[in-house]
Order: C-alpha cells, then sequence, then structure tokens
C-alpha cells in the first residue's frame, strides 16, 4: 500500500476522561512523535481510519498527514494501534514523523499479472512462497504493490527475489528468496494428500494419548 492520506484533529485535553469522550464522538486519540518535533496529542476519525486498516493486510502504513490550516506536509509511519482485546475497538493510535529526506524500509505487496502457459493449458499450479517483499525508498515514492509477470514462465519453472525490479528505491528482501513457481498439478495433489495423512496421524495420536490417560485412571481407581 502506497502513501496514505489521513486526517488528524488537534486534541486540546488528554487523560482517561478526555480520551473517553473523543471515543464516544466517534474519534480515536493519538500522538503523532518523532525526532525533530515535539510530541502532538491529536485525534482522528474512527470510522476513516478503520477502513484504512481492514485494507492494509499487515503492511506496514505510512501516511500523509492532512491538518486543516498546516499547509507543510508530514509523513508518519504507523507505529502502534491499541485495542480493546474484546470488543477490537480501537483506543489509541501512534503515530511516529519521518524527517524529510529519509528513506524508509517497509514492506510492499506482490501483484502478480499475466498467465503461466503451464497454468492456462492446465498442467500447472502457481504457487506463492511470499506475498511481500521489503524496499527501501523516499516515503512519498512509496508504490502501491510491486509487479510480478508470469506469463512467460513454464511448467518448473521459479522466481527468485533477485529476478524482480521496483520502480523506486533498492529491494532489502534477501535475493535469494523463492517469490513463486510453477508446480505440477500432479506434485499440488500429492502435497495436499500428505498434508490431510498427517494431520489424520496427529489426530489419531492424541485420541491414543488420551485413551492411555483414561486407562491409567481407571487402574489407579481400582487400586
Amino acid at each position: 500500500m502506497g502513501l496514505i492520506n489521513l486526517d488528524v484533529f488537534p486534541r486540546s485535553t488528554t487523560g482517561k476522561n478526555a480520551n473517553r469522550r473523543t471515543r464516544a464522538a466517534g474519534r480515536v486519540p493519538a500522538v503523532i512523535y518523532g525526532k525533530d518535533r515535539e510530541t502532538a496529542n491529536m485525534e482522528l476519525d474512527g470510522h476513516a481510519f478503520k477502513v484504512i486498516l481492514s485494507h492494509m493486510a499487515g503492511s506496514a502504513a505510512i501516511f500523509r498527514l492532512n491538518q486543516e490550516g498546516v499547509d507543510e506536509e508530514a509523513i508518519a509511519l504507523l507505529r502502534e494501534v491499541q485495542s480493546n482485546p474484546v470488543t477490537d475497538e480501537i483506543l489509541h493510535v501512534d503515530l511516529m514523523e519521518i524527517p524529510r529526506g529519509v528513506d524508509v524500509t517497509v514492506e510492499v505487496a506482490l501483484q502478480v499479472t499475466g498467465t503461466s502457459p503451464a497454468v492456462k493449458n492446465n498442467e500447472g499450479s502457481l504457487a506463492m512462497a511470499i506475498n511481500e517483499i521489503e524496499i527501501s525508498c523516499r516515503p512519498s515514492q512509496l508504490p502501491d504493490f510491486i509487479e510480478v509477470d508470469i506469463s512467460e514462465l513454464e511448467l518448473h519453472d521459479k522466481l527468485f527475489v533477485k529476478d524482480l525490479t521496483t520502480p523506486v528505491g533498492e529491494i532489502v528482501t534477501d535475493p535469494e528468496a523463492l517469490v513463486l513457481n510453477i508446480k505440477p498439478l500432479a506434485a499440488i495433489v500429492e502435497e495436499e494428500e500428505e498434508e490431510g495423512e498427517e494431520g489424520e496421524e496427529g489426530a489419531e495420536g492424541a485420541e491414543g494419548e488420551e485413551g492411555e490417560g483414561d486407562a491409567k485412571d481407571e487402574e489407579k481407581k481400582e487400586d
């Protein structure tokens, strides 16, 4: 996910009671801190922030902060989201401002394009090893995703991180890491069957242990 616009609003009061009132009004208490700035107490639109989180899919989030009456652009990294463990209500958000001219290292999603001839002919299937890679670049240049073209991959072909290119910055992930490969359909079916057998064996083993425990309990009762 690339740079995300986030509206922030100044918060004049702090403390538990003030935070409760903020959340009751549909806002989320937040703080923005950084190396060359004072910590600022802010609040966010609760609904809008939940929507953003739902689209993040675990990727790092970098925001362009929009504040009414402030023309200077500020970019911040999401550092922490505190939530109620029972209700999942967002309680507090921590944002760290990124100084101008500094590169950041974040995970960027991979987006597969094209169709492998082997997959098209029902000879093989696409097997993803990783869905994201880390890149280092300026926050304002952060791409939404990295394209991975598989249109020329044949059966048994593999794609590694070193085969990828990024439009900006540089890739930080291990270049020898496997990204994906085109597996024969027969091999995939065999793997799924093996996984199923392992699951059954584990269940049988657990049942056997329970049976042994029950037998020992019965022996103790008889003694």
